[in-house]
């Protein structure tokens, strides 16, 4: 196996544990706060931190290299809003089914769509065929989904 793979695979691992911690940290704000206030200020203070990040950057190594272009700037300004909607819905996703089966079940939603993508090369890339076994994939992760729902 390539490193490139071994490394990518391990960067995702560990970002799906940043993944769980924010959802958990999202989930108890949601519940003091409400999910749509916890929305809109994890993602404020979020920017905030970046934006200096940004400043910071620009001002000791150039700002060439913190540019954005302006074919890129519609672009990340809606996986911007994307991110409010999504820090919102794993608020209140997670405040109630729990973390392990919101997130279960945000990853099924990720599963499907990035399943549609692949089938219909949307982004630029080639599409891959939907074939049983990833439909039977879905299907595992569906009722892992319902294993992982807590019972009342």
């Amino acid at each position: 196996m390539k490193n490139e793979i071994i490394i990518g695979g391990l960067t995702a691992i560990v970002t799906g544990a940043f993944i769980s911690m924010q959802a958990l940290l999202s989930g108890r704000a949601g519940q003091i706060i409400g999910p749509i206030n916890t929305g809109f200020w994890t993602n404020f203070l979020g920017g905030s931190i970046a934006g200096l990040l940004i400043l910071s950057i620009g001002a000791f190594r150039g700002f060439e290299t913190v540019k954005i272009t302006a074919t890129a700037l519609p672009i990340v300004a809606i996986a911007g809003m994307l991110g409010i909607m999504i820090i919102m819905g794993v608020s209140f996703s997670t405040a109630r089914a729990g973390v392990a089966a919101g997130l279960s079940a945000i990853m099924f939603g990720q599963l499907v769509f990035g399943t549609l993508a692949d089938t219909f090369g949307w982004g630029g890339s080639q599409p891959i065929p939907l074939d049983a076994r990833r439909i039977v994939g879905l299907a595992v992760m569906a009722v892992a989904i319902f294993l992982l729902m807590k019972r009342n």
